[in-house]
């Protein structure tokens, strides 16, 4: 298996195919090649690709990596992060001193480290999700391959991956994990695409197919948990979506024409809910 360090990644790797170990996250996100959160603007239109700005780093990205470093590498958590037990206010001095000694990012107040930990812990005594973090595997391991069809370079990065097995994990923040609450954040975040456009780059690379679960995990107490897979029509969808995406991309890159959302008039109605919410009062 092709595992290396991100230091000796050179381009001939990167297309040829390999996961990539201990890789910075800007490094990453900077790397010359096509992840699934920019075929996500694509589908919107080309334009908001060629627009888009870089994101700017916030506090809730920090608490995130906190969540996905807690759940899914919690030696190293113990090991960098700070929890400012009963300290809640970042303007106190015991904060001003504790990111004098690291990084902001790694300390944490009391609040967010409870919630953290509280996310951790419900995690722990889910007996199917603690089985498979338990296994032998990768936190956060990039990935890199060239499309043979389209010839563009692809990358995604793994949460936690266990490659002896084709089993991996994503770790999702999200408010609700019961069933239908799950399926419009499937639907609007386009998970199904990216379960498509990882399992694609995966198959690349080692030739198998990969069994591709998400981890939900409630933000708030008592912070409910579940792991899904995709039905076979799901991984369907989210494959033709990501083929057409890439397609798109493919052809706007060669032509330099990334155009933006057809500006014709159109008639426009309700939300199909909101349709039927009106047909049952009629009733």
């Amino acid at each position: 298996m092709n595992i290396i360090h991100h230091k000796d990644l050179t381009p001939e790797q990167a297309q040829k195919g390999c996961f990539v170990i201990d890789m910075p996250e800007s490094e990453y996100h900077s790397h010359d090649s096509v992840s699934k959160s920019m075929l996500d603007l694509v589908s919107r239109s080309p334009a908001h690709l060629a627009y888009a700005q870089e994101r700017e780093a916030t506090r809730n990205m920090a608490i995130g990596s906190a969540i996905h470093c807690a759940i899914l590498e919690p030696q190293r958590f113990e090991r960098e992060y700070m929890v400012l037990h009963g300290i809640n206010d970042r303007r106190k001095s015991e904060y001003r001193e504790a990111v004098k000694a690291r990084h902001a990012d790694f300390v944490l107040t009391g609040n967010e480290g409870d919630n953290v930990l509280g996310m951790q812990s419900a995690v722990n005594l889910n007996p199917t999700a603690a089985m498979e973090l338990g296994k032998a595997g990768y936190a956060e391991l990039s990935a890199f391959v060239m499309c043979p069809v389209t010839g563009v370079q692809l990358r995604c990065r793994y949460d936690w991956i266990d490659i002896e097995t084709n089993s991996c994990i994503d770790l999702k923040k999200t408010q609700d994990v019961r069933y239908e609450a799950f399926q419009k954040s499937i639907a609007n975040y386009r998970y199904h695409v990216q379960d498509a456009f990882y399992s694609y780059i995966y198959s690349l690379i080692t030739g198998d197919n990969l069994r591709f679960q998400f981890l939900a995990v409630e933000e708030q107490q008592p912070h409910s948990n579940k792991l899904y897979q995709l039905d076979t029509e799901a991984k369907q969808v989210g494959k033709r979506q990501f083929e057409a995406d890439l397609a798109e991309y493919n052809q706007c890159n060669q032509s330099g024409d990334w155009h933006g959302i057809a500006q014709e008039d159109e008639l426009i109605s309700l939300p199909m809910w909101a349709l039927d919410d009106e047909c049952e009062v009629e009733l």
